[in-house]
């Protein structure tokens, strides 16, 4: 599987060095703070998401700002909901 942008950078601290590596995907977090509305519009689209990360990189948040600005709106739409139809009509 395919992504459609690359994962997020992770920062760790091992025995006092300070590493950074790239992630499993973005955190929810980021993915609200870049504007991102929908959650699961951005899962469709190939944005790898991360659901244990709870860390907030601005580094990140400008990976993603960028992705959106060449994908376009298609991710910042939320679906609206089609109102149901009545099947049941009063005589």
């Amino acid at each position: 599987m395919k992504d459609a942008i690359k994962r997020g950078i992770v920062k760790t601290v091992t025995n006092g060095i300070h590493i950074s590596r790239r992630g499993r995907g973005y955190s929810k977090n980021e993915l609200i703070q870049s504007g991102v509305t929908d959650i699961r519009t951005a899962r469709k689209n190939k944005v790898p998401i991360d659901p244990f990360r709870t860390t907030v990189h601005k580094e990140n948040i400008e990976k993603l700002k960028a992705f959106l600005s060449q994908e376009g709106s298609k991710m910042n739409t939320a679906k609206q909901k089609k109102p149901r139809k009545n099947t049941k009509q009063d005589f």
